[in-house]
């Protein structure tokens, strides 16, 4: 689900956008697109079920339309084989009928063509459908390439984005059960000095990772001592719970965050990511600092043994769903889910994300 908001001019502006928003070209899949007059709301995407599943796929998707109280809705299903969106779309349609929302148009694509199933005049929906438009056709389309967004080919291919490319190096394996122990006997048996200094190290390194402005270049290569610290900090619920405060200012209020570690954070971390007009920062330049930052915080995810994972990979989930990323926030918290299903934070914001619950402060 992506809550973006983009005005367009048509059909054919928004099945070109909707890659770019959603993170990866859509395939076998249902995709609903709320509308606000001529701005897009809400869009929600699922796999295509076969037609006895078709009223599940339903309720699922509905609670959350009725929640935007869209002025209109857009059906998009994305088909390899003639007919096989149909009973969704059909279904889905109904539904939305019956709950009051105006079906704007129900539009099939397939083999690179989309067909209105809604308009019978051959001047405009010719048979065999109309080509699927150029990206660079689409002004809409600059503003992704501008934010350094371009889709993956698909969805396995967003996934694979938070797999590593090969199995951690024993250093990072073995850094981590150290700074683990290390860490838990100073909070155990050390000072309170002692235990700010562990911290202190902790914020010193996810420095490095949230230094993402224009002049910073591309974070430096992670040392398993480093990558280890990042994932150990996680396990210290107060920080952990404070760098989402931090990375995604409005969900999470900083007032709540123990004052001695606030203190350390205003002293350490780069400002966090903001856009809007008081602080002077233009959106643009926000929306491509926050996707540098999304794509070191995947890369730190990758980077991480899977026993280690489950933390930072809810920590990323949070941020995009922050910014309206909802496939990589669902693939994030699967992935994290997999490796404790008893996670709270992430069974909590696994719950929002299927509620289409969005927290306060997100970006516009």
């Amino acid at each position: 689900m992506n809550p973006t908001c983009i005005r367009l001019g048509g059909p054919s502006d928004i099945l070109a956008v909707l890659p770019y928003q959603l993170g990866f070209h859509p395939r076998d899949s249902l995709v609903v697109v709320s509308l606000h007059g001529t701005r897009m709301g809400l869009v929600q995407r699922i796999d295509l079920p076969t037609a006895e599943q078709a009223p599940r796929a339903v309720r699922a998707l509905l609670p959350a339309l009725l929640r935007e109280a869209p002025d209109g809705v857009l059906l998009l299903g994305y088909e390899s084989t003639a007919g096989e969106a149909l009973p969704l779309i059909t279904a889905m349609g109904s539904a939305a009928g019956d709950a009051g929302l105006a079906v704007r148009d129900r539009i099939v694509v397939r083999d690179g063509r989309w067909t209105s199933l809604q308009c019978d005049d051959p001047s405009c929906c010719p048979a065999g459908g109309r080509p699927l438009p150029a990206a660079h056709e689409v002004p809409a389309v600059a503003e992704f390439v501008g934010r350094e967004i371009s889709p993956m080919v698909d969805r396995a291919a967003l996934a694979d984005r938070l797999r590593p490319a090969g199995p951690p190096t024993a250093g990072v394996v073995a850094a981590c059960a150290d700074d683990w122990l290390a860490t838990r006997r100073v909070a155990a048996e050390g000072t309170a000095a002692a235990f700010e200094d562990v911290r202190g190290r902790e914020l010193q390194t996810w420095a490095t990772v949230l230094r993402c402005r224009d002049d910073d270049g591309p974070m430096p290569a992670l040392t398993p001592s480093e990558l280890a610290r990042l994932a150990v900090s996680l396990t210290d619920v107060d920080l952990r719970d404070a760098l989402v405060a931090w990375i995604c200012p409005g969900a999470l209020t900083l007032d709540l965050v123990p004052e001695a570690l606030r203190e350390q954070m205003v002293d350490v971390l780069p400002a966090p990511l903001r856009h809007d007009a008081e602080r002077g920062l233009d959106p643009a330049e926000h929306a491509a600092r926050s996707q540098r930052l999304e794509c070191r915080l995947v890369g730190v995810c990758a980077a991480l043994p899977e026993a280690w994972s489950t933390a930072p990979l809810t920590v990323l989930a949070s941020f995009t769903w922050w910014r309206g990323d909802g496939a990589l926030t669902r693939i994030a918290l699967d992935r994290a889910l997999a490796v404790d299903p008893d996670y709270r934070l992430a069974r909590l914001l696994s719950r929002m994300v299927d509620l289409a619950i969005r927290p306060f402060g997100v970006p516009a």
